[in-house]
């Protein structure tokens, strides 16, 4: 058959994926799409989400901008729209003459005039089953508003009454094939089979699982005993030490209370919802092989931000902790040398690589860089430290940023005392060793780097440690 041009793009994304949960990272739960792209290709380790919430970080990987830099900080209307003008991946590709194909959460909010997704060739926009799973509730006996629990959550007009999402498993019960996220499989695996041959594609499979709600269908729904299950790291902890960003994250605040006998049935329910996931994105790999296409592609499988799912007592994400930041990414270059890498990455990297990848001059605007070097050679030169931010959850609130480096991690919690951890000695951030005198020039060291960072790119967050008598300014005091 003839072969297109320019070589061409899948990629697939899970919403709210737990890297360590995933056999892939050392995990219970078996994941063969994961593993067989793991085996053919470049897995990283130290991958970063660009913000824990969905809304603002899935344009930084269509734009290569952080968050605080295209606009879209959090919810709620005035928070969710990234800047006008913003030039997408998936939008230089369709301009390249890519048949570009989009299936499942979109979350990319775009001013008026600037929303082009009905010039794509395929574009189905998916959404969380909510309704759904609140039918399965009342199946079950239950109530459909069990699904969410009621909360106070930090805007920036002050603490108002919300509801957050809460890990309630229900069953679906109705065939495998129509479960919403098979169908977006389905969806794009027949683009890529009709797609003409002498025609490079761009994919997206966007699942919503293991995302709440928490909809598994058989057998992924029994895979998993909640009796197996193992307490995380730091289940059950006292929380009234940490920052209030931390105590009255969303996810902390939904599940105060739950036990362990609660909790266990939502993690055994939630690996279920994560292998059911990777079996889904298994359609969409074995049509791109059965297409012909595999072996000139660039696939790259990933998820939006992680998933604490019961770490320090809290579920979902919008935490600086390393459930919720550290995302699994997994690349597979036609020629490339399988292999891990310890590097540490960011979203904002993922749009520079692609385009680097085919060959395309890179977005003007782009805050990342392309880890294309890192792809090619494990010991290629490569920067030391990158970070994550967060700016509330509905109409702004509470506001972090973190340096993550080799070694160490630092969280800048605004207006808050901050927190310093020794990844290599305790990878689950248990231990705050801000306060230790052989750590005070570390965590000075950290916070110049976070200045220097939120300088170089615009942040709009003026940070300040009154008690240390540290002012905001540019890193070389002009």
């Amino acid at each position: 058959m003839d072969q297109p041009a320019r070589q061409s793009l899948v990629v697939l994304l899970c919403d709210q994926l737990q890297k360590n949960c995933m056999s892939t990272y050392g995990g219970a739960v078996p994941m063969p799409t994961f593993e067989r792209l793991a085996a053919e290709g470049v897995v990283f380790d130290r991958y970063y989400c660009a913000t824990p919430l969905c809304i603002p970080t899935r344009p930084s990987m269509m734009n290569g901008r952080w968050p605080h830099a295209h606009g879209a900080r959090s919810f709620g209307k005035g928070y969710d729209t990234i800047e006008e003008g913003s030039e997408l991946l998936i939008d230089r590709l369709h301009d390249a003459g890519y048949l570009v194909g989009y299936d499942g959460v979109w979350h990319i909010r775009r001013p008026e005039g600037d929303d082009r997704t009905s010039e794509y060739a395929h574009f189905e926009e998916g959404r969380f089953p909510y309704d759904l799973h609140g039918e399965a509730l009342v199946a079950e006996g239950r109530d459909a508003d069990d699904q969410r629990a009621p909360i106070h959550g930090m805007t920036d007009e002050g603490m108002i009454p919300g509801k957050i999402s809460i890990p309630v498993p229900a069953t679906w019960t109705e065939p495998l094939d129509a479960h919403p996220d098979m169908q977006k499989a389905r969806r794009i695996a027949q683009f890529i089979l009709d797609a003409p041959a002498d025609r490079p594609i761009a994919a997206w499979c966007s699942l919503g699982a293991p995302h709440p709600p928490l909809l598994v269908p058989e057998p992924y729904r029994s895979m998993f005993a909640p009796e197996d299950m193992e307490e995380p790291p730091g289940f059950g902890c006292d929380l009234s030490g940490r920052p209030r960003d931390v105590r009255e994250a969303p996810g902390a605040l939904g599940c105060v209370g739950w036990d362990w006998e609660r909790w266990s049935r939502a993690i055994a329910a939630y690996y279920g919802y994560a292998a059911f996931a990777d079996h889904c994105q298994g359609i969409v790999l074995d049509a791109l092989e059965e297409s012909g296409r595999l072996d000139d592609t660039v696939v790259i499988a990933s998820g939006d931000h992680g998933e604490m799912l019961g770490a320090h007592g809290i579920y979902q994400k919008m935490v600086m902790y390393e459930r919720s930041i550290n995302v699994p990414f997994v690349v597979r270059v036609p020629g490339y040398e399988p292999g891990r890498r310890d590097q540490v990455a960011s979203q904002t990297d993922l749009a520079p690589t692609v385009l680097d990848l085919l060959q395309f001059p890179a977005l003007e605007r782009a805050q990342g860089e392309s880890m294309v070097p890192v792809l090619r050679d494990r010991k290629a030169p490569w920067r030391t430290h990158t970070y994550s931010e967060y700016n509330g959850w509905q109409g702004g609130g509470w506001k972090m940023r973190a340096v993550i480096g080799d070694r160490y991690k630092y969280i800048y919690h605004h207006e808050d005392h901050d927190e310093l951890f020794d990844l290599r000695n305790d990878p689950d951030e248990l231990h705050n060793i801000i306060g230790e005198p052989r750590s005070l020039e570390l965590a000075d060291e950290m916070r110049s780097r976070l200045v220097g960072w939120m300088w170089d790119t615009d942040d709009y967050l003026k940070p300040s440690w009154p008690h240390l008598s540290i002012e905001y300014g540019p890193p070389d005091g002009s």
